[in-house]
């Protein structure tokens, strides 16, 4: 059911629905106001209400008709599906419609009085009741009236007897219609409201052609429709016989316009585009981009010649109220310019002393810490605030100082321990080496000096990475740039570990430009980040993938790309794993000190180049760059 109310037949069924129950709605709600208005309905008889009501034309027809007579006017022709006759008060007819001969049975008869003295005023009064009573000198007229059986023209007699028999047939079921109407027109709106902009096979907005119509022109273009359909409305009341039939089609028309508009409003709701797709948000928004561009204009402008125009500005506006003021202007206009006259000099005095105060605040941030903001001769409040950015000064200079002290003893210390370990490090290589050679053929004392050996000479690596990964980050390496080859260093890496990545289940792959590509750097610092990066794939990377190693031109650079399948999970960032220390085996099963990321970043750094990793699931990747030479 849901999917056929969201096709084109669906929602013409739920539009046709609503608007057959909000017609439905409006007749019976107007009927029972009527009804309600009109207690004879509940009182009286069907045949004492419709005589009633079918009077009322008459006797107003009646009057005519007698004033056409004495005015010599010979009307003779039935009114719609009444047959009439007039009698003067001895009875004889004085004339008669055309249908009148033989009619027995008059319905309707009305007596009206005649002062025939009164030439110049025609003075004809309708006898009724006590309202008015026949007076000496007055002659009596009875206009009677038959009604035509079936009453077969479709007259104001005729829809007067049909709209009576509708209202009394019914008085009493009027109520419990108009309440179903309303329940009824309510379910089909929101029915309707719910699958508009909607399709059957996908929940995405469909809103139609006139989504993109900004929604307040929209309004603003059927208002004048209503206009016309009210006035449609006001000129079908003058044709008494089409009065019902036109407020109808132009209640009908209405309705659809509304429906209509709703629906689009649903769309433009569920697509949360109502109040953005507007002129007036557009034009609000114009409104704040053309704010914020005076914004950033005046915020390039100096601070002192920005006050002075928003002072002018301001100034002018004022000046132009006054102006328009109708009392006292004369008064108005000394002391406007005696307030700008001493408001000026203080308003520019102040800006000029914040400008000195702006001028410290971009040194700080510039990082000029020597900088000293001029606090003499400046107001109390302001003097505070430069002193606060003098000492903001004097703390950050203190504190950077302090930090470089730090990091001076950090680098001498490492550098300092890292070579006093290696002098007793190296004798214990040398006697491991010779015990291994002295130990006997058969016993363990041989495989205590291998693993003594070979761990002699990992701790060894390891203190030589600590030292040059200390005087990398410091700078304190000897670098010698000369023009290379760039696709040298990628031969050279395959050539020295292609056999060892083969007995790892390891193939590596390379791939180098056509064209030569020349880089300046220094030969024996970049086959140190060769080597890091191709024993970092030759630890780390799992056994039977490929490693990629690939040069390539990019905006002017030289690219060395290094690519492989990590055997372990990548949890980290990959920016961490450029950190010191930091190893991608978490476990640290393998050997590795987790330098060579770090060392190989900052001889790239020394060089004037770059080395950035990135991670994609296992997939390692390292990107080194180097301008090119021209």
């Amino acid at each position: 059911m849901k999917r056929f109310f969201r096709t084109v037949g669906g929602k013409l069924s739920l539009f046709i629905a609503c608007i057959l129950c909000l017609c439905l709605l409006a007749g019976s709600a107007l009927l029972a106001v009527f009804l309600l208005e009109e207690p004879q309905f509940y009182t009286a008889t069907e045949a004492e209400v419709r005589a009633d009501y079918l009077s009322r034309p008459l006797r107003g027809y009646s009057y005519s008709l007698l004033a056409d007579i004495f005015h010599q006017y010979a009307p003779e022709a039935d009114w719609g599906n009444a047959v009439w006759q007039v009698q003067d008060g001895s009875g004889a007819v004085i004339r008669r419609s055309r249908s009148a001969e033989g009619v027995q049975d008059w319905e309707f008869r009305f007596d009206f009085g005649y002062f025939p003295s009164n030439k110049e005023k025609f003075d004809l009064r309708y006898l009724w009741g006590s309202e008015e009573q026949e007076q000496e000198g007055m002659e009596v007229y009875t206009v009677s009236f038959a009604m035509k059986e079936g009453l077969p023209m479709l007259d104001e007699l005729a829809l007067t007897d049909r709209l009576v028999h509708i209202g009394w047939s019914l008085r009493y079921a009027v109520f419990f219609i108009a309440f179903l109407a309303l329940g009824l027109s309510i379910a089909a709106f929101v029915g309707l409201m719910c699958v508009s902009a909607r399709r059957p096979d996908t929940e995405e907005l469909h809103p139609g052609l006139l989504y993109r119509v900004p929604f307040d022109l929209m309004l603003a273009l059927c208002v004048p429709g209503f206009l016309f359909l009210c006035v449609l409305a006001d000129e079908a009341t003058s044709s008494n016989a089409a009065t019902v039939v036109a407020i109808c089609l132009l209640g009908l028309l209405g309705a659809n316009l509304v429906l209509g508009l709703s629906m689009s409003a649903a769309g433009r709701i569920k697509g949360h585009t109502l109040l953005r797709n507007t002129v007036i948000a557009f034009c609000l928004r114009k409104a704040w981009q053309l704010l914020r561009a005076l914004g950033v204009l005046l915020g390039k402008i100096p601070l002192v010649w920005r006050t002075a125009l928003i002072f002018a500005g301001v100034s002018l506006i004022e000046g132009f109220a006054i102006l328009l003021c109708r009392y006292e202007t004369d008064h108005l206009a000394v002391c406007w310019v005696v307030e700008k006259l001493i408001l000026f000099p203080l308003l520019l005095t102040l800006a000029l002393q914040l400008r000195r105060l702006q001028k410290g605040g971009e040194a700080l941030a510039a990082g000029d810490l020597s900088f000293v903001t001029d606090t003499e001769g400046i107001f109390p409040a302001l003097r505070r605030h430069g002193e606060n950015l003098n000492q903001i000064a004097g703390g950050m200079s203190a504190a950077v100082e302090q930090r470089l002290r730090s990091e001076r003893m950090k680098t001498e210390l490492i550098t300092n321990v890292s070579h006093d370990l290696k002098t007793p490090l190296t004798s214990l290589v040398n006697y491991a080496e010779l015990i291994g050679r002295e130990a006997p053929a058969e016993g363990k004392l041989r495989e205590y000096a291998g693993v003594l050996l070979r761990q002699s000479e990992r701790l060894k690596r390891l203190i030589e990475d600590l030292v040059e990964a200390s005087k990398a980050s410091t700078g304190n390496l000897e670098v010698s740039l000369v023009p290379c080859e760039a696709s040298v260093f990628l031969t050279q890496a395959a050539g020295e570990y292609e056999e060892k990545l083969a007995a790892a289940g390891l193939t590596l792959i390379t791939k180098t430009p056509e064209k030569e590509l020349r880089i300046l750097a220094d030969g024996r610092r970049m086959w140190r980040i060769f080597d890091n990066l191709m024993g970092n794939a030759l630890k780390y990377a799992l056994s039977g993938t490929r490693v990629y190693l690939n040069l390539e031109e990019q905006d002017g650079e030289a690219v060395f790309t290094f690519k492989n399948t990590s055997r372990e999970p990548l949890d980290l960032p990959a920016a961490e794993l450029m950190e010191r220390f930091v190893r991608g085996d978490a476990a640290r099963s393998t050997e590795g000190s987790g330098l060579g990321l770090s060392i190989a970043g900052s001889l790239a750094e020394l060089q004037g180049g770059t080395l950035r990793l990135f991670t994609d699931g296992d997939l390692f990747k390292a990107i080194l760059r180097f301008p090119l030479l021209s």
